[in-house]
């Protein structure tokens, strides 16, 4: 029998907070602990969903660096859930000699140095200093937009391991005349670009209903709007009963730059997992959260007409077409974008040297 690889996890993103890292780090950390011995260190959340306090990852920095000193047990492998966690993966290989480095990259971790402002250049060193200091470590990219971003950090040895979902088992149910936006309400997010550049030239009928967080004022003002319906947070069956019934689920991302950078976009396979005729902005790690034609469709950001032309083709779909096309998405979802394949990519990172090509990752770094 095989011995079990032994698997040191650390992540300061945790239930019950909320967040597409947080969902990275459990779903992953289930899959693995079926396959190897992992020992968990995990700073929890607040249990409104918001993230621990500075204070409380103060405190839980400190403490696992000094348990990680004086108390830890041997690894195969040191693995960080984020780019900014490397001081403890790296406190942590100091007894660990041979224990594989490892960090996750989602995206904003990766493009926060690349933005204007003290603070960007301040992380921007503290990312030059972990690789100086880990300069064997390998990173785990949630797209190749990231991996790209990573190696402009000076990464070398990146590998793209796409985000999942589960895919659910309810039924194909008729549409209803609204579209869906689910996310955080900010301006990268696109959603008040939709609402006032989209939703006009749509038939009257047409509604939006919107399920998320107000983050930005202007995004807020945007809903302001007799056609669209702000339901808050929707978590759950309920959530996944909305995507299933909308004539279409959006995600219209805009693009501008590093201060919009969007690492994979999560909400696109969870609504085409849901059953939902997923429309997404071909920008970012988007473009490989969506699979063109099979999981839904990339559109360009930003131009109007066409989004809206696309709506209205959906909208003029027969009953089958549309059944047909949400049989083969949610097929290919299950298939494509499952945890189990995360685990196992993420696997044969951990085992496969920083010369030799991550041959998994030939699923998600194909055309579309």
């Amino acid at each position: 029998m095989a011995k079990r690889m032994k698997i040191l996890f650390l992540t300061r993103k945790w239930s019950p907070a909320v967040g597409g890292m947080e969902v990275y780090a459990r779903e992953l950390v289930r899959e693995l602990e079926t396959r190897a011995d992992v020992d968990l260190r995990a700073l929890p959340g607040r249990s409104d969903g918001k993230r621990p306090s500075a204070f409380a990852m103060l405190v839980f920095g400190i403490s696992t660096a000094f348990d990680l000193l004086f108390k830890g047990t041997a690894s195969d492998v040191i693995h960080g859930a984020d780019l900014a966690i490397w001081p403890l993966v790296l406190i942590a290989t100091l007894h660990r000699r041979g224990a594989r480095a490892v960090l996750s990259a989602h995206g904003s971790d990766a493009a926060l140095g690349f933005k204007c402002g003290i603070a960007a250049r301040l992380y921007a060193l503290y990312l030059k200093l972990g690789l100086f200091l880990l300069p064997s470590v390998s990173v785990l990219a949630n797209s190749r937009a990231t991996a790209s971003l990573c190696r402009r950090c000076g990464f070398a040895d990146v590998r793209v391991v796409p985000l999942a979902t589960h895919v659910s088992d309810h039924g194909i149910p008729e549409p209803e005349p609204y579209i869906l936006f689910v996310g955080r309400l900010m301006r990268r997010k696109g959603c008040a670009w939709f609402i006032r550049n989209v939703l006009p030239l749509l038939d009257p009928s047409s509604r939006l209903i919107v399920a998320g967080v107000v983050w930005d004022d202007d995004e807020g003002r945007a809903l302001d709007c007799a056609r669209v319906e702000f339901r808050g947070p929707i978590f759950g069956a309920e959530l996944a009963q909305l995507r299933a019934r909308a004539t279409a689920v959006i995600v219209p991302n805009l693009e501008i730059g590093m201060e919009g950078f969007e690492g994979f976009g999560l909400t696109a396979v969870e609504g085409a997992a849901d059953g939902g005729v997923v429309l997404a902005a071909d920008v970012d790690g988007i473009a490989d959260a969506v699979r063109h034609g099979t999981t839904g469709f990339l559109l360009p950001a930003g131009d109007a007409g066409c989004w809206a032309a696309k709506i209205r083709e959906i909208s003029a779909w027969p009953p089958g077409e549309r059944r047909d096309f949400v049989e083969r998405s949610r097929a290919s979802v299950k298939r494509i974008y499952s945890w189990s394949r995360v685990a196992e990519q993420t696997l044969d990172a951990y085992r496969q040297s920083a010369s030799e090509p991550l041959a998994a990752v030939a699923i998600s770094e194909s055309g579309r």
